[in-house]
């Protein structure tokens, strides 16, 4: 099964995967007219085309590059890991891009705090049935990230954070 995207070249499609695209296709408008409202003049169309069978390339021309942006990069020393969250799922749970390797190695024996917003926590969990209903629980999620959770609630909401916003975890803290 093939999966095609249509988007402006802002980037954000070199977020959602490492794997390079098969195709790029530059779209093109019927009209010479320069466009102020683009998703529905040139996006909206394309799509409708490709759900209708028609191949990418006769859309516009092929190109071998795209806008692409750096995703955030986890910074660590002895003291400090610094990261930011990365994905807000569908239930509100917040996933980092702090992973459980590099706070293994910093962490062994030595007290910590995890900080985000107005939070500080000085213990990650196993699981959500370690937190009561409503509690904030911090766990390395199956991908080996710390997401950060409300045991039957919406994390990105209760706790006013989103994409990109930043999580610390500061070593050597009583």
């Amino acid at each position: 099964r093939q999966s095609f995207f249509v988007s402006a070249d802002n980037g954000i499609i070199s977020l959602l995967s490492e794997q390079e695209p098969q195709q790029i296709v530059n779209l093109t408008s019927k009209s010479n007219v320069p466009t102020t409202f683009a998703a529905k003049e040139i996006l909206a169309p394309a799509a409708a085309a490709i759900a209708s069978g028609k191949k990418p390339e006769e859309l516009g021309e092929v190109v071998f590059e795209m806008n692409r942006k750096i995703p955030r990069q986890l910074k660590a020393n002895k003291k400090v890991i610094s990261g930011n969250v990365i994905q807000v799922d569908h239930y509100g749970n917040l996933i980092t891009n702090i992973d459980r390797f590099t706070f293994q190695v910093l962490s062994k024996e030595v007290p910590y705090e995890v900080c985000f917003g107005r939070e500080h926590f000085k213990h990650i969990h196993q699981a959500y049935h370690e937190v009561d209903y409503g509690e904030c629980a911090l766990f390395f999620n199956h991908l080996g990230l710390l997401e950060i959770s409300i045991n039957h609630g919406n994390a990105a909401d209760l706790l006013g954070l989103g994409f990109d916003s930043p999580v610390q975890i500061h070593f050597d803290k009583a």
